[in-house]
């Protein structure tokens, strides 16, 4: 039996083409008005490929209402090339990126909500023995119904296959050098969690006027924004 989205893929040519995403790792392209994405993995001289892991993470998560949508994995025809490379698909997601959307005033009835929804995503995750490793409002992409979708587990961790990708700045939790884990654990992307929800709720990034090594020392010393304005029940979650 054909698979629906195999088949949209089989029938798409080279104009139907967009590329929607370029990464250290991999490139997205969005397939024509199929609604579908797919993924092409880039090895690297360090961390190697990515997708294997990948594919084993969205095959354990399976269906989620807050994770992205993974259909399969593709492999491009090579018979009749189409030029539709071979890799992950995903759905696509014309919101884009919950960190482009961050000061957007057309959002402020949904941010309460999307930190509901951030934190659902996170829980179900760590359910599933998977620790994100790069939580963070640049991996959160928004529906069509303004609900929140994790994505990117390319570097993440699964069981003891340890993460590929560590944490920016911003997201990473604040500890001595010589006590920095090589693994990334709950508590790492509990922290980032935390921060994303900030950001939802304060409509911008950490520290975003400072750099990286600033917001590191901040961070170690405990020097957090004010949370005054923010909802209190939010600025509770954030708090712990």
């Amino acid at each position: 039996m054909t698979i629906p989205w195999r088949e949209a893929l089989d029938k798409a040519t080279r104009k139907d083409l967009w590329l929607a995403g370029l990464g250290c790792f991999s490139q997205v392209v969005r397939v024509g008005d199929t609604g579908l994405v797919v993924k092409k993995s880039e090895p690297h001289p360090v961390v190697g490929d990515l997708q294997p892991v990948e594919k084993l993470i969205y095959e354990r998560l399976g269906h989620h209402q807050f994770i992205l949508r993974y259909y399969g994995e593709y492999h491009a025809n090579t018979e009749t090339p189409n030029g539709v490379p071979g890799g992950l698909v995903f759905q696509y997601l014309p919101g884009g990126k919950l960190a482009a959307s961050l000061p957007l005033s057309g959002y402020s009835e949904k941010r309460v909500g999307w930190a509901i929804q951030a934190a659902e995503a996170v829980q179900y995750i760590h359910s599933k023995s998977v620790i994100h490793s790069d939580l963070g409002s640049h991996n959160f992409l928004i529906r069509e119904d303004r609900t929140l979708a994790l994505a990117d587990f390319g570097g993440s961790r699964i069981d003891d296959i340890s993460q590929k990708v560590s944490y920016a700045t911003r997201y990473q939790r604040p500890l001595p050098s010589n006590e920095l884990d090589l693994m990334c654990t709950r508590k790492d992307d509990i922290f980032a969690l935390g921060t994303v929800i900030y950001e939802i709720t304060a409509g911008h990034q950490l520290y975003p006027d400072k750099q990286s090594g600033d917001i590191r020392q901040l961070l170690l010393c405990r020097k957090f924004p004010n949370l005054e304005a923010i909802v209190s029940s939010i600025r509770t979650v954030i708090r712990k």
